[in-house]
């Protein structure tokens, strides 16, 4: 039997920056492979109880309320949380040091036996993630779905053997600390204005996006979209072999949508993998995160049946484009993940029928001006929540439209808006920390308004 490959971060002195779930695991890794672990975090310790007990229990030396440079005493390593900003002087000064600054996934990536897949972009990681995870495990592969969607790679990494597949969604703040990361297969879904409160500027959060593949090798896949000049520019001098997804033929290798079927070209081989309306996943969008999954099922080996297989019977994620309820001929739909003017975008791209808008939030510096004519053309009325209410209406000033102090309130007025045959969309646009811990709280709220609202009305017919 082959030994173990020794990891690079062997018996490091590493100090853990953030104590959330990426944090832990990267300090269980680090003591698994013989490390002396310092976990820092700005919370107080009564914030992160269960990580506190498990963590000192392990015998890792715990700082909490500050982030202070003094923490780097002894260490050779930092191993950075994907929430935690790269500008704290604890950065700059382990930089002036010359201590490598590295993202969790970096440790998981190390040590990791089967081939890993990891999907970035600025919209549908999570759905294509899942969708990946779905074609693995039709393909009877053991697959775990890991990375910014929940578990952290480092957690799952060493447990998963060589016949099995790693599927990784990161975001630009874990790419933002990659520096060895190059995964069998990289795939890039869009690019669109995002996080630039952190990251400054598109170019930036562009180049970071196309930080998945610059370690890659010529063995290795890059799969990204067809027609994106941006990202055809940031990806040109990567090294790996590229497969595109989009609605036309690339001419080379990859899937993309030909009339109403998907079909694939890889290695040699050209196919159908089945009809669009087979597939249940609404929208445009859903078809390049459905061919985009499919690629790179294919660059890992895994055969047309089982990737048309879970196509087939992969229904989505809470919170994207979720069906709630019918009520009098109007259709609720929860898009609550939808946090960016793209994302929103996508959303109304999904329906023919007329949409009443429910959009708002905390801004994220988005141009919503930019989707003005889509919005004339889709929306019948919108009701804006939240902070941006105002730069909505001023965006789309030609839009019926009202505003509501709540989520309740807001499907109250959608319902006396809306005509049968009509949909309610919540696809805010925005991020939702103004009213919400996050933006599941917020298509709870919405459903559950929804839900209530359907048992007033039978409650009431029954009379």
């Amino acid at each position: 039997m082959t030994p173990p490959v020794r990891a690079w971060f062997e018996d490091s002195r590493a100090l853990v920056v953030g104590l959330a779930r990426s944090g832990v695991a990267a300090s269980k890794l680090l003591l698994a492979h013989g490390g002396q672990v310092r976990g820092v975090d700005r919370r107080r310790a009564e914030e992160l109880e269960s990580a506190v007990r498990e963590l000192r229990d392990l015998g890792v030396e715990l700082r909490f309320g500050s982030t202070d440079p003094r923490e780097l005493e002894g260490r050779n390593l930092v191993v950075v949380s994907p929430g935690v900003p790269l500008d704290l002087p604890l950065f700059t000064e382990a930089e002036r040091r010359g201590i490598p600054i590295v993202a969790e996934v970096e440790l998981g990536f190390a040590v990791a036996k089967a081939p890993v897949v990891a999907v970035t972009g600025t919209n549908g990681k999570s759905t294509t993630v899942e969708l990946l995870g779905a074609i693995g495990r039709a393909a009877d592969r053991k697959t775990e779905v890991l990375g910014n969607i929940g578990t952290a790679l480092s957690e799952k990494a060493e447990s998963v053997p060589e016949s099995g597949l790693l599927v990784v969604e990161i975001s630009s703040f874990q790419l933002e600390s990659c520096n060895r990361f190059h995964p069998r297969v990289g795939v890039l879904l869009n690019v669109t204005p995002d996080h630039l409160d952190r990251h400054g500027s598109m170019e930036r959060y562009a180049g970071l996006k196309a930080r998945l593949f610059q370690f890659q090798n010529e063995s290795e896949f890059r799969v990204q979209p067809l027609g994106d000049a941006r990202i055809e520019l940031l990806l040109r001098p990567m090294k790996s072999k590229p497969l595109w997804f989009g609605f036309a033929d690339p001419t080379g290798d990859g899937v993309w949508l030909d009339g109403a079927t998907l079909r694939y070209r890889f290695a040699g081989k050209t196919g159908a993998l089945l009809k669009r309306e087979e597939a249940p996943l609404p929208g445009p969008h859903n078809t390049e995160n459905m061919a985009a999954a499919a690629a790179a099922a294919l660059a890992v080996g895994i055969p047309e049946r089982a990737i048309a297989k879970a196509l087939r019977e992969f229904r989505g994620l809470p919170h994207r484009l979720a069906a709630v309820a019918e009520i009098d001929g109007v259709r609720y739909v929860n898009d609550s993940k939808a946090t960016n003017v793209d994302a929103l975008r996508r959303a109304l791209e999904s329906f023919t029928e007329p949409v009443t808008l429910i959009a708002g939030g905390r801004d994220k510096d988005g141009d919503f001006v930019s989707i003005r004519p889509l919005v004339m053309e889709r929306v019948r009325h919108a009701i804006y929540v939240g902070e941006a209410a105002g730069k909505i209406e001023a965006s789309w000033p030609d839009v019926a439209h009202e505003r509501a102090a709540t989520l309740e309130e807001a499907v109250q007025v959608a319902r006396a808006r809306t005509e049968p045959g009509g949909v309610v969309l919540l696809s805010p646009g925005c991020a939702s920390y103004d009213m919400f811990r996050n933006f599941e709280e917020r298509g709870a709220r919405f459903e559950a308004a929804v839900l209530e609202l359907k048992r007033s009305l039978e409650k009431a017919a029954r009379r």
